[in-house]
Order: C-alpha cells, then sequence, then structure tokens
C-alpha cells in the first residue's frame, strides 16, 4: 500500500518526467536540433536519399546526414549560432539556407521543396519583352 512518502516520490518523478520533454522552442540544453521534410515541389512527394550538410563557420563544426525513405532528416546537438544548411542530390537543383539562426535548446523544424533539374528544363521559358522578340527575328 502506498504510503504519503512513496506519493510524494512519485508526483516528484513525474514533475521530472514531464520537465524532461520539451517541445519545439523549448530549452534542451546548448545544443539545438534541425529536423523536418524534404519533398518534390512538382509532385510533393518525399525525397528520399538527400544529403543535408549543416556548418558553422563560427565553430568549424560540419555535420551532414541523409534523407530516409519519408524525406525526413534530423541533426542533433548542433551548436548554437548561425547556420549554414545545404540540400543536395542528383538531380535536383542544390539549396542552401544560410544564416539558419539556431539557438541554445531551439528545436527548428525545416520543410524544403526541392526543385527538380527536369521541371526547369521542360518549363518553356516565353520572352514577352519586344527587345528581344526584334532580336529574335533578326537571326
Amino acid at each position: 500500500m502506498f504510503n504519503f512518502y512513496s506519493i510524494i516520490i512519485m508526483a516528484g518523478l513525474l514533475a521530472t518526467t514531464q520537465l524532461a520533454i520539451a517541445s519545439p522552442g523549448e530549452i534542451l540544453g546548448k545544443d539545438g536540433v534541425v529536423h523536418g521534410y524534404v519533398v518534390d515541389a512538382t509532385t510533393h512527394k518525399p525525397v528520399s536519399g538527400v544529403v543535408v550538410s549543416a556548418a558553422s563557420a563560427k565553430t568549424g563544426i560540419s555535420r551532414e546526414v541523409a534523407t530516409n525513405a519519408d524525406g525526413y532528416f534530423k541533426f542533433k546537438q548542433l551548436p548554437a549560432g548561425d547556420l549554414s544548411i545545404q540540400f543536395d542530390k542528383k538531380g535536383y537543383h542544390n539549396i542552401r539556407k544560410e544564416p539558419v539562426a539556431l539557438k541554445e535548446g531551439m528545436v527548428l523544424k525545416m520543410n524544403i521543396d526541392f526543385i527538380s533539374e527536369k521541371t526547369a528544363v521542360e518549363s518553356p521559358v516565353e520572352l514577352d519583352h519586344p527587345v528581344l522578340r526584334l532580336v529574335d527575328g533578326i537571326w
């Protein structure tokens, strides 16, 4: 049977557990977390195998992860400060986000729309400027 001291100890453990669970923007410690999803900008389907790089010019620390089958990536324990985050995959236009401000203990979610190189090539560019039409007519 529970006595008074057991109830006090259990309440203390429950309160400690609640403090340990962090939601976005809450303090986790000195380091921060960056996570998110990469999807194709046209199809909105997840893009797996994207190499995501995070670098801090201030500390010189750089890390790389790859997106999984769901297009998800996660960096744990990144140093606080301005980061440069790059997304690379063959067949897509590389994306660089900088500066990304990461505060101590911050959880930052990034969702990236990745543009396929095929999309850019297949999309015809129509030039409606009269000077450009004139130049086209000379050739």
